[in-house]
């Protein structure tokens, strides 16, 4: 009988992973939730989940497993795919399953920062100083032994969630807390911070059969990457051989102790000009950018995983166990991302329709996305939501140089359309592959937040935002909605033109309504139109009934997600009292003063109280967290409607209302 796998995962990953297995002739089983149905039609059955912590629960993915009578479980990567439980729920099912990743014994290392990093300490590989910390003073006594810059840790992070780095003492506690609210299992370390020129994030392929008999499929540069999440990454690293020797070694050898079973990744931060180097940790699953690998080495990981855990299957029957050449091509991964550059990468939900989406293609371009459907089960949109990461798709680049790869990368990228209102990192994707420290090969671990800016100016000219202004194809008040220029820039299709009149009724609105406020119209004339891409964007000038001279307006769409009007107040952006949601997202913490304001309490004030720089909530988006913090000292007056904790709020809704002391009437005090 042919083996049958429940991918516990969605997205991209799932559909790699239910593509390899359909190749094979495995039965194939996919889990879902509402509104993210895309891997699913990719899969011979599906489950629905009831919500997306569903993909976090062990005894849920198990009992699917079990109910579907699966023989195998791959997890992808993320939510369950490094947590031992899985595996071991697996295995006491009724009729045996075979969770596709390590053992037990190995997730329990590989998951845990502190117990790899005593494993490779044993085996004689360097690591960064660092200890294990329940506390702000733990992190205090660990910088008076390691001095800043320091780094905090969730031990159980992942993807660039639950890291902090700590320059001053001042940003210690927060920085704490922040990292353990980030961590599943809430408990961090701290490290000594290894950043600057030279420091490099290089990592190495590796793959086991669980007899001791492991091999590399050679390593990966990762140092384009922003708050330690990763945007562009390349195989092979530009290093020479022989640095990078130790870490391939240093691999082999931590694999071999632990009898690897499966794919896995170890990652390392080396310096390029005096080649140290220290083991940073273990990805015991398929990483997010095996694709590359996948690429220049001429390999179906995938498949090689799955076929791993297959009866009696060894490197040796898989013809895998024989060291493999250095490779000669490149590849490169850019990883687009539903995030907002020109607003300090604020996240970015909504919704992606098909007619507003275009794919690169060509010799050497390859396209790994959920943002696609099976003909069986077509798709007109995908929304992209605030419970999962922002990733929308990785665009994969191969060519026989690093040059090579590199014009391929830029034309691909120039190719690439994405409307509606989802903006994404694409500019600054172009901005990296055209910059001369690219070429060179000189970038650091913190070369992107380093140089954010510029690299977005140089993606904008490089993908002809700035030839496209000149040509007036934007800025233009004579252009019309309806040309062809039109449509490419800004997806406009209204029939919205200079001289349009509208009639505008202000009035009360439901039943609780002053009624003695009276309704009133004005009359509304577009005189002139700058852009139009409605309804993104559409600004002009304006006559109306509102006032006695033409007006200025810009109206644009928000990044929101749907939230409902009604359960929710806006801010008054004029009103520098009302303190607004900068982007949405699920509120998982309140300041006290709001909770207290929140609640009605009658004990005074000094409950209120709020100084500058204090958090008042944070937002969970996309699984990171996201503080918004007091801007100035006073009282919270009030909280914005709705607001409470565990509920999603929208860009723009009010969080709360806070005004000095010396705004607050004196029967306040």
């Amino acid at each position: 009988m042919a083996p049958k796998v429940l991918v516990a995962n969605r997205g991209e990953i799932a559909i790699r992973v239910l593509r390899s297995a359909r190749e094979l002739g495995w039965s194939t089983v996919a889990v879902y939730i509402d509104n993210d149905l895309s891997h699913a039609g990719y899969a011979d059955e599906a489950t629905r989940l009831e919500s997306a912590a569903d993909f976090l629960n062990v005894a849920t993915i198990a009992g699917i497993a079990s109910r579907t009578k699966c023989t195998h479980v791959h997890p992808g990567y993320g939510f369950l795919s490094e947590n031992p439980s899985l595996s071991q729920a697996l295995a006491s099912s009724t009729l045996p399953i075979t969770f596709i990743g390590p053992s037990p014994d190995t997730l329990r290392i590989a998951s845990d920062k502190i117990l790899s990093r005593e494993l490779a300490t044993s085996l004689q590989v360097p690591v960064a100083s660092g200890e294990r910390v329940f506390s702000a003073e733990d992190v205090h006594a660990f910088v008076h032994k390691a001095q800043f810059p320091i780094m905090i840790k969730a031990l159980d992070g992942g993807g660039g969630r639950g890291i902090r780095v700590v320059n001053h003492p001042e940003e210690l506690e927060e920085a704490f807390k922040r990292c353990l609210g980030e961590s599943p299992s809430k408990q961090v370390f701290a490290e000594k911070a290894l950043t600057g020129a030279g420091w490099k994030h290089i990592e190495v392929q590796i793959i086991g059969d669980g007899t001791g008999a492991v091999n590399h499929f050679w390593e990966r540069e990762c140092s384009v990457q922003r708050r330690f999440q990763k945007f562009v990454e390349t195989a092979p690293s530009r290093l020479s051989r022989p640095i990078v020797q130790p870490l391939i070694d240093a691999s082999l050898t931590i694999a071999r102790k632990l009898k690897y079973r499966g794919l896995g990744t170890f990652e390392y931060l080396i310096n390029a000009q005096s080649g140290d180097w220290v083991f940073l940790e273990i990805n015991p699953r398929v990483q997010v950018e095996h694709t590359i690998t996948e690429e220049v080495m001429d390999l179906d990981l995938v498949r090689a995983q799955l076929l791993l855990f297959t009866h009696n299957t060894t490197l040796q029957s898989l013809s895998l166990a024989t060291p493999f050449p250095a490779p000669t091509s490149f590849a490169v991964q850019l990883r687009l991302t539903a995030e907002d550059p020109s607003k300090n990468f604020q996240l970015s939900p909504g919704v992606v329709r098909s007619p507003d989406l275009t794919w690169p293609t060509g010799r050497g371009v390859r396209i790994d996305t959920w943002l696609s459907s099976h003909p069986s089960h077509h798709l007109e949109s995908w929304t992209v939501g605030t419970e999962f990461d922002s990733l929308l798709a990785k665009i994969i680049v191969r060519g026989s140089s690093f040059e090579e790869m590199t014009q391929k990368a830029r034309r691909a990228l120039g190719e690439l359309f994405i409307g509606g209102d989802v903006k994404t990192n694409v500019a600054v994707l172009a901005g990296v592959t055209d910059h001369p420290d690219w070429i060179a090969g000189s970038i650091d671990t913190l070369w992107l937040e380093r140089n954010a800016s510029q690299i977005l100016d140089l993606g904008q000219l490089a993908l002809g935002k700035t030839s496209a202004l000149h040509q007036g194809l934007v800025h233009a008040d004579t252009a019309t909605p309806t040309s062809a220029a039109g449509k490419a820039i800004g997806g406009g299709a209204m029939p919205i033109q200079p001289g349009s009149l509208f009639t505008l009724t202000l009035s009360p609105n439901g039943s609780s309504a002053d009624s003695h406020v009276p309704s009133a119209k004005h009359t509304l004339m577009l005189s002139s139109i700058r852009q139009n891409a409605f309804p993104e964007m559409l600004s002009g000038t304006l006559q109306t009934s509102l006032a006695p001279t033409p007006l200025s307006f810009s109206l644009s769409q928000s990044t929101s997600a749907s939230v409902s009007g009604s359960d929710v107040e806006l801010a008054d952006p004029n009103d520098l009292t009302h303190i607004a949601a900068p982007l949405t997202g699920k509120v998982v913490e309140l300041h006290p003063a709001l909770v207290a304001a929140s609640t009605g309490s009658k004990e005074g004030n000094s409950h209120m109280r709020v100084r500058r720089g204090e958090p008042l909530v944070i937002l969970t988006v996309m699984k990171m967290e996201n503080t918004v913090v007091a801007p100035r000292d006073g009282f919270v007056q009030r909280v914005g409607k709705g607001v409470r904790s565990g509920v999603v709020i929208g860009e723009g809704t009010l969080i709360c209302v806070v005004e000095t002391e010396t705004e607050l009437p004196s029967s306040k005090l």
